[in-house]
């Protein structure tokens, strides 16, 4: 085979499998939207319309208790937990009228308030204890942190705080941060990113094979039949 021929197929080649995977890419959200649409229409058949969506369904509470929807909540915290000299989770979130529950599961801990924001009235320092003992404090607020330690062990580092804002929850959503979402639920089919994925390895493999017939040249076994 002659060099110019190679550099055809090859080009040929990979231009084929970018064709298909712009095609399957395109072809994917149309088959989303068609699913999407058809969810509708099957919603559509009376489900919404008989009372279920407007009835105590949505009105009794239930979704924003779910997502929170201003209920007060409890949030729990571990005082050394399994022989550790930490508080378990050392950051917690909550809003304005949300009680953190500290439960100690380690002997010879307390809970002293240290900083907090001006006008606050949480000034805690508990005894030092031992498990079964609990400690719980409702934080109506101002915003900002409240942090505290533990007295016998606060040079081994440990501390912990208290955050309120007016979501309750970390920047991001959720007190463990942003968690990283699948392709799927980013709205984009699974199987677009197989095509991409084998196109540009294609691509890659064109280019390696180009590049060394480039350098390398022909094979004198390679030559055209009516060339001698």
């Amino acid at each position: 085979m002659k060099r110019r021929d190679f550099l055809k197929i090859a080009t040929g080649s990979a231009g084929g499998v970018a064709a298909i995977g712009a095609a399957g890419a395109r072809s994917s959200p149309t088959s989303v939207a068609m699913q999407e649409e058809g969810n509708n229409t099957t919603s559509g058949n009376g489900t919404a319309d008989n009372g279920t969506a407007g009835n105590d369904t949505a009105g009794n509470g239930t979704e924003s208790q779910e997502g929170g929807g201003g209920e007060p909540q409890t949030k729990e915290v571990a005082v050394g937990p399994n022989g550790q000299n930490v508080f378990e989770p050392a950051e917690v979130y909550v809003k304005p009228g949300d009680t953190v529950k500290w439960v100690w599961e380690g002997p010879g801990h307390n809970v002293h308030a240290t900083d907090v924001p001006e006008e606050a009235s949480w000034d805690v320092q508990t005894e030092i204890a031992d498990p079964p003992f609990e400690y719980e404090h409702t934080f109506e607020g101002p915003t900002g942190e409240y942090n505290y330690v533990c007295d016998p062990h606060v040079n081994l580092g440990m501390e912990g705080v208290v955050i309120v804002n007016e979501s309750g929850e970390a920047p991001g959503g959720g007190e463990e941060g942003e968690t990283e979402l699948h392709p799927e639920e980013m709205g984009v089919p699974f199987q677009a990113h197989f095509v991409g994925i084998a196109t540009v390895l294609m691509m890659i493999v064109s280019l390696v094979y180009t590049f060394f017939v480039l350098k390398y040249g022909e094979s004198q076994h390679a030559s055209a039949p009516n060339k001698e």
